[in-house]
């Protein structure tokens, strides 16, 4: 699998977990090989709260709730590009 090139799609929920990844992700993978990435981020600014023992409200998590539809996006949209491979 070393000639092949990847690219990762990653989701997450707030927007200081996807500056974390983007960060972190070119020192994981191998740029220098062609692999490619790209972070969404679904919930806005992320925070950290005041009290560290609450919990977050589940019924606010955006990605969650989208995640069925985005995974068929995803099927529909690579399939077609690695059925053209």
């Amino acid at each position: 699998m070393r000639d092949k090139v990847m690219h990762f799609e990653i989701l997450v929920e707030d927007l200081s977990g996807k500056k974390a990844l983007d960060i972190l992700i070119p020192r994981i993978i191998d740029m220098n090989a062609g692999h490619t990435f790209r972070v969404h981020s679904y919930k806005g600014s992320g925070h950290l709260p005041r009290d560290l023992q609450s919990v977050s409200d589940p019924s606010k998590r955006i990605l969650l709730e989208r995640l069925p539809k985005l995974i068929q996006g995803y099927d529909k949209t690579f399939s077609a590009l690695l059925g053209s491979v």
